[in-house]
């Protein structure tokens, strides 16, 4: 019998078929695209607010539609801050459970938040609806974390999120949570710091886990501000190490090459406008709005962006599946015909 986890060009077999397999579907939504943050770094713009009626009519009948033929449906809340739109992503949530039962498919979800809403009472609601994965940025211990992870009033927010998370290892609940840790170029002790204070408290608890990620520019209004803190380029190193010390990721490759959510055929994202997008990084970026969701819930699909973006699964470049958006950008390219850049 042929081993799953054969590998073909560094991809497991398993990880390949599950990226294509008409019976997976991934569902990321934009219940809202404003944010109770004002991290200095952000790349959106949040000019978009909370989905509108009709949208989410539409998108319940998309996922109606879809799940009759699914044995797995992931729903991914990103935003903005999604709990800005609880009363939707409550809505949507409880019905895509609903429609699942009745289908037989597996649901499950997970949500993209800065944490501070993440009350225990939401906690309780979201994992009842099976939307229990979370991830959660932190800038370091409270020190750093306040000079850049700001409240849209300006104020910092390390001390709130760290009590809702202690808050929520406090329950019952069966939930996980991973901090996301930013490192730059300024944090690097603090960094080390609020890692110590992880020790102490949280690391027991198998909930709870560190993901390390050096920021990078992703656009949008603050450039000047992200550049400013990674000009030294010296948090690769850190993360490296702190990867290796608290993950225990250090043979992460062995598990084989990463494939980007943006890169699956099977994985979609609808904004809180209705269009399509692929990466829910390049939000303004016209290569990544592929189509529009109509008010009877079905599709209109640019197949020429479309195939951009999945085109990795051709050539098996472990850059074109790990980022297409990167890949994109030193390859410029919409299907199968090149585009010349002129001027």
């Amino acid at each position: 019998m042929m081993d799953i986890q054969e590998k073909i060009k560094g991809f497991t077999r398993s990880s390949l078929a599950n990226s294509l397999n008409p019976k997976q579907f991934h569902l990321i939504l934009f219940p809202t695209e404003q944010c109770n943050f004002r991290c200095v770094y952000c790349y959106e713009d949040f000019e978009i607010g909370k989905m509108p009626p009709w949208l989410v009519s539409a998108v319940k009948t998309l996922i109606k539609n879809k799940v009759r033929h699914l044995e797995n449906l992931t729903l991914s809340w990103f935003g903005g801050e999604p709990l800005l739109a609880k009363d939707i992503l409550f809505e949507l949530a409880q019905f895509a459970e609903n429609e699942a039962a009745k289908s037989g498919c597996k649901l499950k979800g997970d949500l993209t938040t800065n944490g501070l809403l993440l009350d225990v009472n939401t906690l309780t609601r979201l994992v009842a609806l099976k939307q229990s994965h979370f991830q959660i940025s932190i800038d370091g211990d409270k020190d750093a974390h306040d000079k850049t992870r700001l409240t849209r009033s300006g104020r910092g927010s390390f001390d709130k999120i760290w009590a809702r998370l202690l808050a929520a290892a406090a329950t019952e609940l069966d939930f996980t949570i991973t901090l996301r840790v930013h490192v730059t170029d300024d944090n690097q002790q603090s960094v080390r710091d609020f890692c110590e204070r992880y020790q102490q408290t949280l690391a027991a608890d198998p909930r709870f886990s560190l993901f390390f990620k050096a920021i990078v520019n992703l656009g949008g209004n603050n450039s000047d501000k992200v550049n400013r803190l990674t000009a030294k380029n010296s948090a690769k190193a850190l993360v490296g190490e702190l990867t290796e010390k608290y993950s225990g990721q250090s043979n992460a490759g062995a598990q084989g090459n990463y494939i980007c959510y943006a890169s699956k055929a099977n994985s979609l994202a609808v904004r809180a406008d209705g269009h399509l997008n692929k990466c829910t990084v390049a939000l303004s970026d016209n290569r990544n709005r592929i189509g529009k969701i109509n008010p009877d819930g079905s599709l209109e699909i640019n197949q020429q962006k479309f195939a951009t973006w999945v085109k990795g699964f051709t050539t098996l470049d472990s850059w074109q599946m790990s980022c297409p958006l990167s890949y994109m950008n030193h390859h410029s390219q919409a299907g199968d015909i090149t585009i010349k850049k002129v001027g």
